[in-house]
């Protein structure tokens, strides 16, 4: 069946959050140094912020391997709560949690910057006819990327949006992906998924139904054994041509 929805990925596929950073969870360096400054900026005592940020990038992959497997759902001021507990800091309210959190996300979009060729893909594959989607695994709410997008210019051209946290579906599950063409009021079969982490993005979109595209921007993620993709392009260029030929 003929193509007819393209759903994107978020980050690494449209917009880049990693900075000057190679590696998760080292990247989200930035959006730790900006919640302590918040949390100590309220006159408690904290450990260093070595310490702080190296509890949290021990957290982190454990909660964020809990909310791909359903088990919890993952959000930043709940990232920041579990850090600060773990080091036997039970002092501070959601609030300051809440405003922590803030500035960890706002120290992230900061450094963020759109992909070569994003905008132009995008529109032309709306252009086309296509109906366009998004699936984003995040834990930050999604008005901060819809804020992102809209500054990109990237915003306007989707017709539905899911993001992870928001709703507390997660990839590789089909859960975020059925979501998304609820919204689209389409079926599986006419939809293709295209991001740039395999054992995410195209382990999801095939448990969902639809076909998959592999983008390597980063080329931080590799397929693993098994994996295979409907398709892969080089750059997003190459992308309104690839589902011309389908």
């Amino acid at each position: 069946m003929a193509v007819e929805t393209v759903v994107f990925d978020l980050g690494g596929t449209l917009i880049e959050y990693a900075g000057e950073y190679d590696a998760w969870p080292e990247l989200e360096t930035p959006g730790f140094a900006a919640a302590y400054e918040v949390l100590e900026g309220n006159g408690r005592s904290l450990p260093s912020f070595a310490q702080f940020r190296d509890a949290g990038f021990a957290h982190l992959p454990r909660l964020w391997q809990a909310a791909t497997r359903t088990a919890a759902n993952l959000q930043v001021h709940a990232l920041l709560g579990e850090t600060l507990t773990g080091l036997g800091i039970n002092s501070f309210s959601n609030g300051d949690l809440l405003a922590a959190a803030k500035a960890y996300g706002t120290a992230i979009q900061q450094q963020a910057f759109v992909i070569e060729g994003a905008v132009e893909a995008v529109t032309a594959v709306k252009a086309a006819g296509y109906k366009v989607g998004l699936v984003s695994n995040t834990m930050f709410p999604g008005e901060m990327h819809k804020a992102d997008m809209a500054r990109f210019g990237l915003l306007e051209q989707f017709d539905a949006t899911v993001f992870s946290a928001d709703v507390n579906k997660w990839k590789p599950n089909a859960d975020p992906f059925l979501h998304v063409l609820d919204e689209l009021e389409v079926g599986a079969e006419t939809a293709v998924y295209i991001g740039d982490d395999p054992a995410s993005d195209m382990v999801g979109g095939r448990a969902a139904g639809m076909r998959t595209i592999y983008f390597p921007s980063s080329h931080r993620f590799h397929k693993p054994d098994g994996v295979e993709p409907d398709g892969e392009i080089q750059n997003l260029a190459e992308l309104l041509p690839l589902l011309a030929s389908w």
